[in-house]
């Protein structure tokens, strides 16, 4: 089985958990998540910045439109990404699913912040570094699922069966795949090598919830800028897949779509269609049902 490419703990991961932090402090009518456990995995900074925000009246509103002018609505994007994914892990977990696997887990809170998965056990794969941050972080919290297990990974010497084996993983039952925020990071080759392990691991009736970057994510101008800001703080974008060709890749490896959709849609029924209209195709988000 090919190895998993990743890396230590960066500012994207601070980044995702300041935002859900910060939705999860939002008015009624921004509120994206329920996140009490975000603001605790936060820099002493970043933890000031989010409740000092959520400290004054409109300080919330005004940090939302902050960051969402500053960062082409990108802001916006990420905790509803999130908010997207939980309703798919609320659907597997409705179908019988009691195994999670959260991959390149960051500073990922949904076991301890979810009910639905009292009855799972949530599976976090992620750079050793990253999970020593964490776990340090989520100490004194007592998770809401049944069971964590941190499996820490050197990505370059190690597989994703070989770790989740020694962690008690049951391949022979379905399985919830969560990877959020990672694949534009990868090669294309490194994807590839990630979905076939994944589906050599997922038994029939699992599924997967992918985030992507399409190639039309936004003018070449705002791509450039995204790929500035991605250096930045760490990062550099290497894959874009086009929705049919990734939907191929899905099937050629036993999983069918079962949907594909982008912050607009996730943003329906949170949002007015005032805020919806500020949104931008960043990123889609692929749900699909292994075969």
């Amino acid at each position: 089985m090919s190895r998993i490419q990743g890396g230590s703990r960066s500012l994207t991961s601070d980044w995702v958990a300041a935002l859900r932090a910060l939705y999860s402090e939002a008015p009624h009518d921004l509120a994206i998540i329920d996140d009490p456990a975000a603001v605790r995995l936060l820099s002493p900074a970043l933890r000031w910045t989010v409740r000092g925000a959520a400290a004054v009246p409109f300080g919330v509103r005004a940090l939302h439109r902050v960051l969402g002018t500053a960062s082409f609505g990108l802001s916006y994007g990420v905790p509803l990404r999130t908010a997207a994914i939980d309703e798919a892990v609320r659907r597997s977990v409705d179908a019988g699913t009691r195994q999670v696997m959260v991959l390149g887990a960051g500073l990922d809170a949904r076991a301890w912040r979810m009910p639905e998965l009292a009855e799972c056990v949530v599976f976090e794969l992620d750079h050793p570094s990253t999970q020593a941050y964490k776990r340090e972080r989520v100490a004194e919290l007592d998770p809401l699922c049944r069971e964590v297990r941190h499996c820490a990974i050197d990505f370059e010497h190690q597989t994703l069966g070989g770790v989740l084996g020694d962690a008690g993983f049951d391949a022979s039952r379905p399985s919830m795949w969560i990877w959020e925020g990672v694949t534009m990071y990868l090669t294309p080759e490194a994807v590839d090598a990630t979905l076939t392990a994944i589906a050599e691991l997922s038994a029939p009736g699992s599924r997967l919830a992918v985030t992507y970057l399409p190639h039309d994510y936004a003018v070449p101008w705002l791509q450039r800028a995204g790929e500035i800001g991605a250096r930045v703080i760490g990062e550099h974008l290497r894959a874009r897949h086009e929705p049919a060709k990734l939907r191929g890749r899905l099937e050629d490896h036993g999983f069918e779509l079962e949907s594909d959709t982008w912050a607009g849609e996730w943003a329906t029924g949170r949002w007015s269609e005032q805020e919806r209209a500020r949104l931008r195709v960043w990123e889609r988000l692929a749900v699909a049902r292994r075969l």
